[in-house]
């Protein structure tokens, strides 16, 4: 386990700030901002999926904390869960809807594939 860093961030309206990182934080720091705004951030782990035009993101997930936040979740740590360009605050009851989510889709995209798969064959494979 790597040990937590400790970085100096300079904000507008405290003044400089010495936060001890989480293990998993790869974030820059960087300063000039308010407060409120800093946050922890880990490595983002990209769901692809493929397509007839290549793979492509379907979410994206980000491990964060926002030590000085008032506002939901608060200052816990969570996953940011990116989709069609917005991001959802999520707590691990959370991720487990979308895990549950996710597969019930998967059976929707193969019971699809089935009947496309189906149809094809019907017209003589067109």
């Amino acid at each position: 386990m790597k040990s937590p860093r400790t970085v100096t961030v300079h904000t507008r309206d405290h003044g400089p700030l010495t936060l001890t990182c989480p293990t998993w934080c790869t974030a820059a720091h960087e300063d000039g901002g308010h407060r409120v705004d800093i946050t922890h951030t880990g490595p983002d782990t990209n769901l692809y999926v493929p397509t007839g035009r290549g793979s492509v993101v379907l979410a994206q997930l980000v491990l964060e904390q926002r030590p000085f936040t008032e506002l939901p979740p608060g200052p816990v740590t969570f996953v940011n869960v990116g989709i069609g360009g917005d991001f959802y605050p999520s707590s691990p009851a959370a991720l487990d809807r979308l895990a549950e989510a996710l597969v019930d889709h998967a059976a929707t995209v193969r019971a699809t594939a089935r009947r496309l798969a189906a149809l094809r064959i019907d017209r003589g494979g067109r």
